[in-house]
């Protein structure tokens, strides 16, 4: 009986691993069509794009059956939320939300949301105001709506900012989501095309992640957002662009996140936030699923590359394993560190994903990695007592 104690302990830490751990993709109506290419089980969350209401309060996706897409997800095993307004209304969708949540029109309105989620089989309820659109009832809103889902157990989340708390925001409706998916993406983009730069690097996500715990908020309640698009600023006006498009136009680019003008998050930057988000919060979520590489080009779906982190983490959360390479930082820049006995001889191997081998010493206290190409590598140490191995991502 003792023997299988540690097989049992691994188990039980991996399946909580996997159910806290979230993976949330946003989707929006306009993709509805690549709805069987998208592998639903490599998520958790699926935030169908977006509802508003008419002036009656009726939500509607823009006239679109979302069904399809409710019931492919959840034979999946991925929960669905519906997520309100957008980051752009038009004057009528604005006028709308305006007038709906005022305080005598709310009570009716929140009702009809509650009815809409029930109606359509959905798991939870998003609130994606931004901007313009974060009026001063978007706080009572917010702590109205939670009233009325909380007794129904259905979870209410926000799309925030990476980096700005609206000043209408409370401390009780903050409070009030049960997480808040962090848009840090847009740094840089059309409304400023002489700055061209990278729209969502790697530093500005660690920057927006303690400034989320600095409000209050606790890592248990914040996924980290990444983009699968980014922005050509050599043409005029700075267009956007998706991930699929320019991993069509050379499969290069799939571990690049620059080329010319254009930026991006390729397949390393988008692993090594996966780690960030798997060290500090609750999750990672994707704006947008839709536009990851599919088809031909699938081996190089953003999607996977996160699941492929997701899945080695939860494979080596047990604590209990004498033989786990403990290697730091991970990712890394410079100079990758080990943490292994002093009382043993080591070889030490590092392997791309290719298989092909980068590196073999006997050094093993710290491995100049400076001169690596950006990617995920496996390293092996062969001793006495056995062989370790881990993963590491350089950026």
């Amino acid at each position: 009986m003792r023997k299988a104690l540690p097989f049992l302990l691994l188990l039980t830490l991996q399946t909580t691993f996997a159910q806290s751990f979230k993976v949330i993709g946003y989707l929006p109506y306009y993709r509805f069509s690549w709805v069987n290419d998208i592998e639903f089980e490599r998520l958790t969350h699926v935030n169908i794009a977006f509802a508003n209401p008419d002036a009656d309060g009726n939500l509607s996706v823009e006239a679109t059956n979302i069904a399809p897409v409710v019931t492919k997800a959840h034979q999946n095993g991925c929960k669905v939320f519906i997520s309100l307004a957008g980051g752009y209304l038009t004057p009528t969708h604005e006028a709308n939300w305006n007038n709906l949540c005022l305080p005598a029109n709310r009570p009716a309105f929140i009702q009809k949301i509650v009815q809409y989620v029930q109606a359509n089989n959905l798991d939870g309820v998003d609130v994606d105001l931004e901007w313009q659109y974060v009026e001063t009832w978007y706080s009572p809103f917010v702590l109205e709506l939670k009233a009325a889902l909380a007794p129904l157990n259905i979870p209410l989340t926000a799309a925030l900012p990476g980096n700005y708390r609206y000043p209408q925001i409370t401390a009780s409706a903050l409070a009030a989501y049960d997480w808040i998916n962090m848009m840090i993406y847009d740094l840089r983009g059309p409304w400023d095309p002489t700055n061209p730069g990278q729209h969502s690097p790697y530093d500005w996500a660690e920057d927006c992640v303690d400034y989320w715990l600095n409000q209050g908020v606790p890592s248990q309640k914040l996924t980290l957002g990444v983009p699968f698009y980014g922005y050509d600023f050599g043409v005029n006006p700075v267009a956007s662009f998706n991930y699929r498009g320019i991993v069509n136009q050379d499969p290069a680019n799939a571990y690049l996140d620059n080329v010319g003008q254009k930026w991006w998050n390729g397949i390393p930057t988008i692993q090594a936030k996966t780690e960030l988000a798997l060290d500090a919060v609750a999750g990672i979520m994707i704006w947008e699923i839709g536009q990851d590489a599919f088809g031909a080009n699938i081996q190089y779906s953003l999607l996977r590359a996160i699941d492929e982190i997701v899945d080695a983490a939860s494979v080596g959360v047990s604590a209990i394993n004498p033989m786990a390479l403990r290697v730091y930082p991970n990712p890394v820049r410079e100079r990758l560190s080990l943490q292994l006995p002093d009382n043993e001889s080591y070889r030490v191997v590092i392997s791309d994903m290719s298989g092909r081998i980068v590196v073999e010493s006997n050094e093993t206290q710290t491995i100049n990695v400076q001169e690596f190409p950006a990617g995920m590598y496996t390293i092996s140490v062969y001793s006495e007592a056995g062989l370790r191995t881990g993963k590491f991502i350089k950026i």
